[in-house]
């Protein structure tokens, strides 16, 4: 039986950044705002004394610009990021979420060795629904004998 949640959906309006296993940045619309709404580009640069991952608008023609890429499904903007990590060194394990902060020169980041950021609700309990209609399995491999007549 399958059971599907229903509960509370993320529009993603507190400012917050995820990094995902392959060094991908996801930015919240309420990010994406502390840079400015039409950011096209954006350099990432760290701070190995603080820890802090910053992200700032960059010019079309700025080396080592990334885009700020749309998603179609939601206000939250997408940066490929993995040349970054790797020239860093710094190995994403897996999916965190940090609150953004604003630092000094434009530049919207969080510290990468601070906890993730909290859910914003708790998760509602799961609704069940009725069991799904499943077809036979097929048999594979291996050949029939034929019967002797």
């Amino acid at each position: 039986m399958f059971e599907f949640y229903e509960g509370a959906t993320s529009e993603g309006t507190n400012p917050r950044i995820t990094i995902r296993k392959g060094g991908q940045l996801v930015l919240t619309s309420g990010a994406v705002e502390m840079l400015g709404d039409d950011v096209e580009f954006v350099q990432i640069g760290f701070d190995r004394n603080t820890g802090v991952v910053g992200i700032r608008a960059a010019t079309e023609d700025a080396k080592g610009r990334y885009r700020l890429r749309s998603q179609k499904t939601s206000g939250s903007r997408l940066v490929t990021g993995k040349r970054f990590f790797t020239h860093n060194g710094l190995t994403i394990e897996k999916a965190q979420t940090f609150d953004a902060e604003a630092y000094d020169g434009g530049i919207v980041g969080f510290k990468l060795t601070d906890e993730p950021a909290e859910a914003d609700a708790e998760v509602p309990a799961p609704v069940e629904t009725a069991p799904a209609k499943t077809a036979p399995a097929k048999k594979t491999g291996g050949r029939r004998k034929a019967k002797a007549a």
